[in-house]
């Protein structure tokens, strides 16, 4: 389930704070499900807030070309009023127009994560495996970032 109004995921708030930057819960905008109509309508909200970001990151790529389809539709520049993100390097952030910057994920290694953390849970299931894993993962810089 995405986050709940005003929150951040934890590793935004933390990428923040480790970069000198303040978290400002007014630029979190909840969505119902991670399609592109959801990414639209949050495109929408946040160019109609006040400060509107200038970067807005989409936690996976369908919501950022929701959001591209929305802006290019409210005749805003992507790049150059905004920048646009994305998480997943779904195929089709390569064929948008523009073009769609993402953070591509090392889908490998966390699908082996998975594995091993539930067959722990099957092999001592009172047993709770370590918290969080951080994968690999690496930027892809195109277009709607200015790339």
């Amino acid at each position: 389930m995405p986050p709940a109004p005003g929150r951040a995921p934890t590793g935004c708030r933390e990428a923040l704070e480790a970069a000198g930057l303040p978290f400002d819960p007014g630029l979190v905008v909840r969505v119902d499900t991670y399609h592109w109509q959801d990414g639209a309508r949050a495109a929408v909200a946040l160019v109609e807030r006040a400060p509107r970001p200038d970067a807005p990151l989409c936690l996976n790529d369908h919501l950022a070309l929701g959001a591209l389809r929305a802006l290019h539709e409210l005749g805003r520049s992507v790049p150059g009023e905004l920048d646009v993100v994305g998480f997943d390097d779904i195929e089709a952030s390569c064929f948008s127009v523009p073009t769609l910057t993402t953070v591509a994920p090392d889908k490998q290694e966390i699908a082996r994560a998975a594995v091993a953390r539930l067959l722990a849970r099957i092999e001592a299931p009172d047993t709770a495996p370590p918290g969080d894993h951080v994968a690999g993962h690496r930027l892809i810089v195109r277009e709607s970032s200015g790339g």
